[in-house]
């Protein structure tokens, strides 16, 4: 290194420290000198300029961002340096334009926007495009097909830009051609959408072409003898390609492009965003599975169709449940797992989130939870979800949630991972989506019938009230793991002991008594099992009693065929019966001996049994009291 360079990153690195610490200081940076060399240092070769230039460059846009008119004094300077270089009669001078530019679309596709949209820009730069020497044709390729991601600029593209990139598909420059493939892609996409709301029959031909540019990509993939940027545009063209069904079935199982996808992604810096970016959302298409519609959205469209109106539905059946299990299993064989935990160290959200997506995807069907677990998908699971914003953590929260349902805990989560994963599940319960309460509570009994340390940790999170609140949830299925958990927690001693206490617990005995009581098999065996645990408390035993259906349904329990549901209430009357004798009365007044006497000659349970004769001879302490 020089020591003209040495100086350089100084000098950078002090800005950025400025940048970073100081927000005000934005302002006077975008007015100075400086910043037109951060700006020009963008085209530096330099492996440590280039970098420190672009973070420089994102952080003062982070900071503009909160005052409008630094912002519009960022968006003016930027502007004016661009055209005045993209303008120069100077090759070099040209790259600085254009390289910047590129890196404003990567950081703000609105500024980017901002300079190409500006009236005469685009034209002027494509009525001498072609005279240019090929590595200014190659930036000014890589604008637009940057471009060509945002909507106004790619209508514009698609007037002024389109014959010179079918032309580039002839060239012999491989980087030049994925570039202009990629852009093309990208408006056909476009176009298709368009055509598709007018029903115009021009869509088979953008079909066709739409197949003949994904074949070029995954050739320009295979090609290990091409340069690396050609092959990561491809990927980036892949990327847009795999949106349709038949692509995704011809990347899964082609017999190397996915295992050679993955090796670009080993062999890269952990940096490289666009390749990254681009594989990322490749997977999250192949392994998406058909979203799902509601009741009313169905009941919706036959209306609809009853109607007599033309509905357009994509129905392609490659899309369907049982493609899409078959596209995770080949994604998993082909070794997905270490290229995923790679992308999810990188610094950007939009790769991260859509890292935690495809592990959710993976994880949908149990059979590949246990690869998983094994290739260290866990561990890359656990930091989305717990250090990022709501887009990354939950999909990684459901992830986990899902391994954590099937799997046993000890397994799956060593140390101190699964305590972790209390507060991503709980927050999953706080949120809307019903599957994702669902099995965030089911993760969470799971979790917690296997370590008191883990049911801790539920109470110090101030758990105990959420599952509470979802005890209450009009769909079935939460109310009834609402339930099982809140029965794993009794095991907890503060949780316990906040049950037994009857100056704040007797809506919740109340709410427990009334569950014993509902349709649902499962959740009347979790309220009345935690009945059973609790009734070890005499407060907990008056409040049951005390209800007015509270010995009646305990006696309904023990009429069930279900040894289950006899054990817990016989256990309940063991411990009523304890209590005192007035609670025997109570018992006898509501001829719960002649039950426990049916229950003894009927059930063939000896444990059940036991409980019951312990009862019954409860209850024969008291004199004047009918013996068993």
């Amino acid at each position: 290194m020089s020591e003209y360079e040495e100086i350089q990153i100084s000098s950078l690195n002090t800005l950025l420290q400025k940048t970073i610490n100081e927000p005000n200081y934005s302002s006077i940076l975008i007015e100075s000198n400086e910043f037109e060399d951060i700006l020009r240092n963008i085209s530096s070769k330099s492996p440590k300029i280039k970098p420190l230039s672009l973070l420089i460059l994102t952080k003062l846009f982070e900071n503009v961002q909160k005052n409008k008119d630094t912002l519009e004094l960022f968006k003016h300077n930027n502007s004016k340096f661009i055209i005045k270089w993209l303008n120069s009669t100077k090759k070099q001078e040209k790259l600085y334009g254009y390289n910047a530019l590129e890196s404003l679309f990567q950081i703000s596709s609105e500024i980017g926007s901002f300079i190409l949209l500006k009236e005469g820009i685009l034209e002027d730069i494509m009525d001498c495009v072609e005279f240019e020497p090929e590595e200014v044709q190659g930036a000014i390729t890589e604008i637009i097909s940057v471009a060509c991601s945002q909507k106004e600029c790619r209508a514009l593209v698609a007037t002024h830009c389109q014959n010179y990139l079918k032309s580039l598909m002839s060239s012999n420059n491989q980087k030049l051609k994925a570039l202009a493939a990629v852009a093309l892609t990208k408006i056909l996409l476009d176009e298709k959408a368009s055509e598709e709301q007018q029903n115009n029959n021009k869509i088979s031909v953008i079909d066709e072409n739409e197949t003949l540019l994904s074949g070029l990509f995954q050739n320009m993939v295979l090609d290990t003898d091409s340069e690396a940027t050609a092959r990561i545009a491809a990927i980036e063209g892949l990327a847009y390609s795999s949106l349709k069904p038949a692509v995704k079935e011809t990347i899964t199982y082609h017999p190397t492009l996915l295992k050679e996808i993955f090796k670009l992604v080993k062999d890269s810096e952990k940096t490289n965003n666009t390749l990254f970016y681009g594989v990322a959302v490749i997977l999250a298409n192949i392994t998406t599975y058909k979203k799902k519609m509601s009741e009313s959205e169905e009941q919706f469209l036959k209306l609809k169709k009853m109607s007599g109106e033309t509905l357009k539905i994509d129905l392609d059946p490659i899309d369907d449940d049982e493609y899409v299990i078959n596209r995770t299993k080949q994604v998993m064989k082909s070794g997905v797992i270490l290229p995923l935990i790679t992308m999810s160290k990188n610094s950007s959200q939009a790769i991260r989130q859509l890292v935690a997506k495809v592990f959710l995807n993976l994880a949908t069907d149990q059979s590949n939870r246990g690869a998983i677990v094994q290739q260290g998908g866990v561990k890359a699971l656990i930091p989305l979800a717990t250090k990022n914003s709501k887009e990354v953590t939950e999909p990684a929260s459901q992830a986990l949630a899902k391994i954590a349902i099937t799997m046993d805990p000890n397994l799956a989560f060593r140390g101190e991972r699964a305590a972790d994963l209390v507060r991503p599940f709980l927050s999953l319960c706080q949120g809307g989506n019903e599957l994702c309460q669902f099995e965030a509570l089911m993760g969470l009994t799971n979790l917690g019938s296997f370590d008191n340390d883990i049911r801790m940790r539920i109470y110090d999170t101030k758990g105990i009230p959420i599952i509470e609140n979802l005890q209450f949830s009009d769909n079935n299925m939460i109310r009834r793991a609402a339930t099982e958990c809140l029965c794993n927690m009794m095991f907890c001693e503060p949780v316990y002991d906040m049950y037994s206490d009857p100056e704040t617990s007797s809506n919740k005995i109340k709410i427990l008594v009334a569950l014993s009581d509902v349709d649902d098999f499962e959740t009347r065996r979790a309220a009345s099992g935690t009945l059973a645990i609790l009734s070890t408390s005499p407060d907990v035993c008056k409040m049951i009693v005390d209800r007015p259906r509270g010995i009646e349904i305990l006696k309904e329990l023990i009429s069930e065929k279900s040894v289950e549901m006899q054990h817990r209430s016989a256990e309940c009357f063991k411990n009523i019966s304890k209590v005192s004798k007035e609670m025997c009365q109570r018992l006898v007044e509501e001829k719960v001996h002649e039950t426990l006497n049916l229950l003894i000659k009927k059930c063939k349970a000896e444990p059940v049994v036991a409980i019951a004769v312990e009862a019954l001879q409860e209850i024969s302490k008291y004199d004047n009291l009918p013996n068993k």
